[in-house]
């Protein structure tokens, strides 16, 4: 909105000296309550939120109304003429705005900054303040048949944190804002039955509507703090997220956080990189590297590494790999760390990937793990040029 506030009054006085005015601006849905001229009140605060936001570039904006009656200016109005006395209430009305960003939550749990009238039509959560208190941190959940549109909203298994146990089918689509290029999924919390030889048999975990020739792996089993890239910038959809479970009984849950990305995000990974590491430093594990680990099946992705000024190559520091042949020849099943291939069974092991170009540890498995091998287990650390 742009331009002085224009406002007329509702009807005749409130109990204690109360007036309402509402705003004939059509992109304002707040009713604002001012106190009557005269009355004996030295000032009054009254905050009002909006029902709608605007968009300012690619920015989120929530508004917020204050009114501050003062008792001067009140005295002051009561002795004029009505039409005058409104007027002097004008230069005390102020809009905020404030951005749309992430917030941390009461909870711990990540939110988005809103007004608390726009959290309620999204049904949301709130969960403290934001934006020096004027706005409310906002947790959005999506579970079966949901739609998830705003970032940092979390896709939850049916009364999550409750386990669930009913056999089916349980999607939500993603319906990215436009200028999306990846999804980033955070696996907050997952656990679902394992596989079996390495075949997610039971329980899966898909995405679908990645760009063509994206080899997003098909998962299952424990996958608590996993994360996945989806790149869809040359995609038009539709975009999903479906567990299916089985019905042999099993404590199943989960929660994954969705973020939208556009092309000029800093979060945004490298493409076709599934998973993307940018700190200094780390652990990587492959995917049901849980209390029972076993290397699922079908595997075919790439995990890479930020650029950090100062620092070149990279050394790895396995506590566990157990992935393909035990004599030297890989087969189908391994590692790459450049021309490196990396395969065996081995407690303990290191390597060092060079810095000549973009680092990255890419994984490859096929349709068989009989020998139920675990997978891998790598601490990081980028190295000093």
């Amino acid at each position: 909105m742009t331009g002085a506030c224009a406002w007329r009054l509702e009807g005749g006085s409130l109990p204690g000296g109360w007036r309402t005015i509402r705003s004939l601006d059509p992109d304002l849905e707040a009713l604002v309550v001012l106190r009557y001229p005269g009355t004996p009140h030295s000032a009054s605060t009254l905050r009002c939120w909006f029902d709608k936001h605007s968009d300012t570039g690619s920015r989120m904006l929530s508004r917020v109304l204050l009114v501050v009656a003062l008792a001067a200016a009140a005295h002051a109005a009561a002795v004029a003429e009505e039409s005058d006395r409104d007027s002097k209430l004008f230069p005390v009305i102020n809009i905020i705005t404030f951005d749309n960003a992430p917030c941390t939550a009461q909870s711990g749990e990540m939110g988005t900054c809103y007004s608390q009238k726009e959290c309620e039509g999204l049904s949301g959560t709130p969960s403290g303040t934001c934006a020096n208190g004027f706005g409310i941190c906002c947790v959005l959940t999506a579970t079966c048949d949901g739609t998830i549109s705003v970032n940092g909203t979390y896709f939850t298994s049916p009364g999550y944190p409750s386990t669930y146990s009913t056999p089916g089918t349980c999607m939500v689509e993603l319906l990215p804002p436009a200028g999306t290029c990846q999804i980033l999924l955070e696996f907050e919390s997952f656990n679902l039955m394992g596989p079996v030889n390495g075949d997610c048999n039971n329980d899966t975990f898909i995405v679908m509507g990645a760009n063509a020739g994206s080899r997003i792996p098909v998962i299952c089993g424990a996958n608590t703090g996993q994360h996945m890239y989806i790149d869809v910038d040359q995609s038009n959809g539709p975009y999903k997220m479906m567990v299916t479970s089985s019905a042999l009984a099993y404590p199943r849950s989960w929660k994954i956080k969705v973020t939208f990305l556009d092309e000029n995000d800093p979060c945004k990974a490298p493409p076709r990189c599934l998973q993307y590491f940018k700190e200094t430093s780390g652990a990587i594990t492959s995917f049901n590297f849980g209390p029972e680990p076993m290397m699922l099946t079908n595997q075919e992705y790439c995990i890479c590494f930020g650029y950090n000024p100062g620092f070149c190559d990279i050394g790895m520091n396995f506590n566990r790999l157990d992935l393909g042949n035990i004599n030297g020849n890989c087969g189908n099943d391994y590692l790459a760390v450049g021309a490196e291939k990396l395969c065996g069974d081995f407690g303990t092991l290191t390597a060092q990937a060079n810095a000549t170009g973009p680092i990255s540890l890419c994984v490859f498995s096929d349709d068989n793990n009989d020998r139920e091998e675990e997978g891998f287990n790598v601490n990081y650390l980028m190295l000093a040029c």
